[in-house]
């Protein structure tokens, strides 16, 4: 009985731990975030982020957006941008389906986990004394209910982290839309 409760908050935190990494990714594809650096732009010190960028390791991504708009030729420029912008969605979409995966995988475990204890428990109630064994099956229905909540817990954990993850991304894909926009009129200036 206490290794199917181990097993069951094992998958509900593997799973959470899952849907936490894909929300980080569609918190944080980059190394910049693009609403701050949209702020500087907009201010007029977008040399000073990137003369961050170029000092940091991680933000490939955004060398090769300023290299974009740094180029002479204004269909190769278009490309260019556009290809950085597809790079960008798939950083967001990254896991995407883990979420709705783990939701699963975590109710069914959840609900296995918690008919197993249920069977075993009764089986075990057939040695309990008659007196008894009405609180002793009481007591092995909770334990099995217990069991399930943790898989239906996991699959809640899962949904909302999908929800958040779904706005995460498109708030930061209009952050970035903006900043694309900011930068190539700066650019035109």
């Amino acid at each position: 009985m206490t290794a199917l409760l181990v097993f069951a908050i094992v998958v509900t935190l593997g799973c959470a731990a899952a849907c936490t990494r894909r929300l980080y990714f569609a918190s944080n594809p980059i190394a910049f975030h693009a609403a701050p650096w949209l702020a500087f732009v907009k201010r007029g010190d977008g040399d000073k982020v990137a003369r961050a960028i170029a000092r940091e390791p991680r933000a490939d991504w955004e060398r090769e957006l300023l290299a974009a708009m740094a180029e002479r030729d204004e269909s190769a420029r278009a490309g260019r941008i556009n290809e950085q912008l597809s790079e960008l969605d798939h950083r967001l979409s990254r896991w995407a389906r883990v979420p709705r995966v783990c939701a699963s995988i975590a109710s069914s475990a959840g609900f296995l986990c918690g008919s197993l204890a249920l069977r075993f428990g009764l089986i075990a109630t057939n040695t309990v004394a008659d007196e008894v064994r009405s609180d002793a099956i009481n007591a092995v229905v909770l334990q099995a209910v217990n069991v399930a909540a943790l898989g239906v817990a996991g699959a809640a954990f899962a949904i909302a982290a999908q929800s958040r993850a779904r706005k995460a991304a498109q708030a930061f894909q209009r952050d970035a839309d903006a900043l694309v926009e900011a930068l190539e009129k700066t650019r035109e200036q």
